[in-house]
């Protein structure tokens, strides 16, 4: 019965039962050992197959979601001045040269109190609230900041920063006194540009503590960028950056001068698809020759495998009659002409959209019923390893089954072959003792 457990040579028979059980359960467990060497090459085999399936995905997914009209809607700009100004584009930009002067930069408006402390350390002698006011040209925002004696200029700094974030408060040191000063977070968030004259300012304040002063000096004007194109009339905006000045076209203003800009159709799409197609195509051929080449290879000489590889060559032929695929007879890579893929995108570049369309049809319909196949061998091999899991459950259950009885029958064996030696001692001293009363027992 099940939790049963027997040992053996105890007996002083000289009769080892589990020792001759253990041989015989290592000749009967040959088919499970046998089984699970199989169970191990037939997963490997699926595997390996998954790689496979993996790989023909991937090179299936290049055509998948491809939009081979987005490829050829790419824009670039090119600037004969980078250090004057930046220029990028989308694809509703038109192709045209155009020249840009960069009159002024956009810049902050920074004001400093009037006043201030001699030493940091030193506190307001009273308390009050600080109004701060900011004029984005479209109207005011107000901000109230109280401060309290005994508090410090940094102290207020701290406040004034935790209170909003349209200005960013500062420590500003002259050389003789510690002021309070006062600038724009975000350039782009104001078009007011200061008029001392006119007492136009972006930042102005209230309610200073006395010590800072009755109000703010200013230390650099706010400033809109301006630009001109071609002979246009004068354009601003309150940050450095100008977008859809011309539909699509963002200028982003580094210095004053000028620069020419020139916006033509970018093919970086169309060259990035191509190194794509070249490296999962490598890839695909690499996983086949894994599989298929060598004597280790899992399935050496298989042809249905290595027909992938003979399917996807096949499908070559208007890349390299084009001459933008270079093919490696002796590995079965193949390599791009980047030179002559420009040359075509310069001069012809409807003809590279043709192609990519055919080749989009010609290599997603075969790639997709390869995978499908690969996928459904590779179910089957998963089948396989299941159905011989199964089996070396069932030998391994007959075989625990089987050393149950072994070892009770050996049990009961050395069991007896101890007492039949015994029966067999108490024997041969009796007649020991026999034969010496026997001999005791003559008078001659």
């Amino acid at each position: 019965m099940a939790g049963e457990f027997y040992l053996s040579g105890l007996t002083g028979s000289g009769f080892d039962g589990g020792a001759i059980v253990d041989q015989i359960l290592q000749l009967k467990s040959i088919p499970i050992q046998k089984l699970q060497q199989e169970k191990t090459l037939v997963q490997a085999k699926a595997s390996s197959l998954a790689n496979l399936s993996q790989s023909i995905g991937d090179f299936l997914s290049l055509f998948e979601s491809l939009d081979v009209e987005s490829l050829f809607k790419g824009k670039q700009a090119s600037v004969s001045n980078p250090d004057i100004l930046e220029v990028s584009v989308t694809e509703e930009a038109p192709n045209l040269e155009f020249n840009v002067n960069i009159n002024k930069l956009a810049q902050a408006e920074v004001r400093v109190s009037n006043g201030g402390f001699s030493d940091l350390t030193s506190t307001f002698a009273s308390s009050g609230t600080l109004t701060i006011t900011y004029d984005t040209g479209s109207g005011t925002e107000s901000f109230s900041v109280d401060y309290s004696a005994g508090q410090t200029l940094e102290d207020l700094v701290n406040n004034i920063n935790s209170a909003q974030s349209r200005i960013r408060a500062s420590v500003y040191y002259d050389g003789t006194a510690y002021r309070l000063m006062l600038s724009e977070s975000d350039v782009s968030a104001s078009t007011v540009e200061t008029d001392t004259a006119g007492s136009v300012y972006v930042i102005d304040v209230s309610g200073l503590p006395s010590e800072l002063g009755t109000g703010l000096d200013t230390i650099q004007n706010a400033q809109n960028a301006e630009i001109v194109i071609g002979s246009g009339s004068p354009v601003t905006s309150p940050s450095s950056t100008f977008e859809d000045v011309i539909s699509g076209v963002t200028i982003t203003a580094k210095d004053v001068g000028s620069s020419s800009v020139t916006i033509s159709e970018s093919y970086d799409k169309v060259i990035s698809f191509f190194s794509n197609f070249v490296k999962n195509y490598n890839a695909l051929v690499d996983t086949v020759s894994s599989l298929t080449v060598g004597e280790k290879a899992l399935f050496k000489g298989d042809y249905t495998i290595g027909s992938v590889q003979t399917g996807i060559a096949q499908r070559l032929d208007p890349l390299i009659e084009l001459g933008l695929i270079d093919y490696n007879g002796d590995t079965g890579k193949i390599s791009l002409n980047s030179d002559r893929l420009n040359e075509l995108l310069s001069t012809d570049p409807d003809s590279v959209k043709s192609l990519i369309e055919d080749i989009k049809s010609s290599y997603s319909t075969y790639l997709q019923t390869q995978k499908d196949l690969f996928s459904g061998f590779e179910q089957s091999y998963n089948d396989q390893v299941r159905s011989i899991d199964d089996r070396i459950q069932e030998l391994a259950t007959r075989l625990a089954q089987e050393e149950q009885l072994l070892r009770r029958e050996y049990a009961q064996l050395e069991a007896f072959i101890a007492q039949a030696n015994d029966i067999r001692e108490r024997l041969k001293q009796f007649m020991v003792t026999l034969s010496e009363m026997t001999k005791g027992g003559s008078k001659r």
